[in-house]
């Protein structure tokens, strides 16, 4: 009704709710191999918003003396976290890649080049999501001092073939 007590007249209405996706993410990367040098960017990569210190984008050395590598596994650029105490204790930084669309792969696998030199050294995690970042499940976890080469490491992902699926680094100083 009314202010003045008139009875209204009745209207029908629809809502219409739809339920949020809870598939993993969609668009993205979907023509393979897909490979990204960071060659003076981050490419389809982000730093996230969630975190206290970001990768940084260089060429050429490091910034610390007896730390990091002198270059670029390939081409001239790399991503670094500055690690050094004790101007940068327990940071934690996420690096998200952009979706990986495998649903039309049998097998995947992601495979990169980390470079861990430095009595600072703490953790490198690779983490993959497959509900839009709502939970993380570890892949890989390094730590600690590697050496003053840059290594490899190759992370099967078949259990992700068929579907979509978006990957983070972690790093912890």
């Amino acid at each position: 009704s009314d202010a003045a007590g008139n009875a209204a007249a009745q209207v029908t209405r629809s809502v219409i709710v739809t339920q949020p996706s809870t598939g993993g993410c969609t668009g993205g990367i979907s023509s393979f191999p897909y490979t990204e040098g960071f060659e003076n960017t981050l490419g389809a990569w982000t730093q996230s918003t969630q975190d206290d210190i970001n990768w940084t984008v260089d060429a050429n050395g490091r910034p610390s003396s007896n730390t990091g590598p002198s270059s670029a596994s390939q081409g001239s650029y790399y991503v670094y976290v500055e690690a050094s105490s004790p101007n940068y204790p327990s940071k934690v930084t996420y690096f998200n890649s952009p979706c990986f669309n495998l649903s039309s792969a049998s097998a995947a696998t992601f495979g990169f080049d980390y470079n861990m030199n430095g009595a600072a050294m703490g953790s490198l995690v690779l983490q993959a999501s497959t509900n839009n970042g709502s939970s993380w499940t570890t892949l890989e976890t390094i730590s600690g001092n590697q050496g003053t080469a840059w290594k490899s490491a190759s992370v099967n992902m078949a259990s992700y073939a068929g579907g979509s699926v978006q990957l983070r680094f972690v790093g912890t100083t």
